[in-house]
C-alpha cells in the first residue's frame, strides 16, 4: 500500500512549475530532465530520487530544500 503523504508530491511539484510561470517542457529543458519523466513525477506515476529532486530545484531557481518545503504544504 502506498504512503498517502507521497500521493501529493506530484500536486506540489506541479503547483511550484505553475508559479514560476514555466511548461513542463522549459522546466525539462532548465533541469535536463525528460518532459515525460516531469509529468510522471506530477501525476504521482513515479517518486523523485533525491538526485532528481536536486536537478528540479536548479530548474526552479530554488535550493532543494526550498522545493521540499514547498511541496510539503501538499502533504
Amino acid at each position: 500500500m502506498k504512503n498517502q503523504h507521497l500521493l501529493h508530491i506530484g500536486k506540489g511539484l506541479k503547483s511550484v512549475r505553475i508559479e514560476k510561470n514555466l511548461t513542463q517542457l522549459q522546466l525539462s529543458c532548465l533541469c535536463n530532465i525528460h518532459r515525460p519523466h516531469i509529468s510522471m513525477l506530477e501525476r504521482n506515476v513515479k517518486r523523485p530520487k533525491l538526485r532528481v529532486i536536486f536537478l528540479l530545484a536548479a530548474g526552479l531557481g530554488m535550493k532543494a530544500s526550498e522545493l521540499v518545503k514547498e511541496i510539503e504544504h501538499y502533504l
